[in-house]
């Protein structure tokens, strides 16, 4: 069996992608594929192979190590190529990684990540002698184990099963992962359609997302702000920038949900200094019922995650741009090399957004965290 690559623990974004193989795998088992698993490269999965310089063509050659297109020992990975593509694009881009299951046991050694497969079947077993419990479809549930610390794969699924008990009244996601999970209210978290396709029946009630709001007497303009130390500095500043403008606090991607601008899937908390008409009209343009046509920004992280919910957020209130006095600060902390460097291994999951639908953020905000690979916080300059 040949011994991992010296480089491999130092190229996060090729280890991430060689682990992201076997969480298939773990999924389901390599005798169930018909096809090898196979991840496409792009600037989501791999973005430092899009930023056109010479690390980029260190990490291609890397990869290519782990493949069957060089005369190397390891063979991992086969490289299928895009006929499709651009000719003036990489020749990397868009081309399938597909993993050559022969070599599992070798790259489990590598990642220190041994088979589960006795581990696997206890929890279809344990799933399969309680099927009749279940209304709904369990496939779903029986396809991928989830486990609790402390739990037999036993004791989860009857977790699963105990949910009938409270599903006669409507619940919150959260109470009911509570009430059945050991009071651990977060373990549902993303897991509703598993939970509706169990139980047809269940009426879960929607979580409103809290959103605080600062209005000005005048509204000209509507200004997001990821962070909570720049909202709260923001309500108490009288910079002229931001005078006229609604000033609106939820963290990270809550603004951006699909259901932010419905009036049960959002609560609005004013500040106190907001006035009955002002909180009006502002409603009245947030739900949607008056076109008010009042430009709308968004300010945060100068990092790939920013970008993403300035993205979304584009799905949500269709003028949403950068908003460059902001910005045009903290990517000058950037080009003075501040800031801290872009991977790390917290900040692996953070992902190249593309294109945001944003002149600004497009051309020159994205461009840059490329170019210098680093992150500026928002929290480092005030108003």
């Amino acid at each position: 069996m040949q011994e991992k690559p010296i480089w491999l623990d130092e190229q996060l974004e090729i280890k991430h992608i060689l682990q992201q193989f076997l969480d298939k795998l773990d999924a389901k088992p390599a005798e169930q594929w018909r096809h090898p698993p196979a991840i496409t490269i792009n600037a989501q999965n791999i973005p430092s192979l899009f930023n056109v310089d010479e690390h980029a063509d260190q990490l291609w050659a890397l990869l290519r190590s782990l493949s069957s297109e060089t005369s190397g020992d390891y063979q991992l990975l086969e490289i299928r190529r895009d006929k499709k593509r651009n000719p003036l694009d990489p020749a990397y881009c868009n081309a399938r990684l597909r993993l050559n299951l022969e070599r599992e046991s070798m790259l489990r050694h590598w990642l220190n990540r041994p088979l589960q497969t006795a581990s696997r079947l206890v929890w279809q077993q344990a799933i399969d002698e309680n099927a009749h419990c279940f209304e709904g479809d369990v496939e779903r549930l029986r396809g991928r184990e989830l486990k609790f610390s402390g739990k037999s794969p036993q004791e989860v699924v009857a977790a699963f099963i105990r949910m009938r008990t409270y599903l006669d009244t409507p619940v919150t996601l959260r109470q009911l992962s509570a009430r059945c999970f050991w009071g651990d209210s977060k373990f549902l978290d993303n897991r509703e359609e598993l939970v509706c396709s169990l139980h047809p029946q269940c009426q879960l009630l929607v979580r409103p997302i809290v959103v605080n709001v600062h209005l000005p007497a005048r509204i000209d303009a509507v200004l997001f702000i990821e962070n909570q130390d720049n909202y709260v500095h923001a309500m108490c500043c009288v910079a002229e920038s931001i005078k006229h403008m609604a000033q609106v606090y939820c963290s990270g991607f809550k603004g951006s949900a699909s259901r932010i601008r419905s009036t049960d899937g959002v609560s609005l908390h004013y500040s106190k200094n907001s006035g009955p008409e002002t909180t009006q009209s502002f409603e009245n343009w947030w739900f949607d019922i008056e076109p008010l046509n009042w430009p709308v920004y968004f300010w945060g992280d100068l990092d790939f995650a920013g970008m993403s919910i300035l993205k979304v957020l584009k799905q949500r209130f269709k003028n949403a741009q950068a908003w460059q006095p902001g910005y045009a600060r903290m990517l000058q902390y950037m080009l003075n090399n501040d800031g801290h460097a872009k991977i790390t291994d917290e900040r692996l999951t953070q992902v190249d957004p593309g294109l945001t639908g944003c002149k600004y953020a497009d051309e020159v905000l994205l461009p840059a965290i490329r170019k210098r690979q680093r992150f500026v916080d928002q929290e480092i300059i005030t108003l």
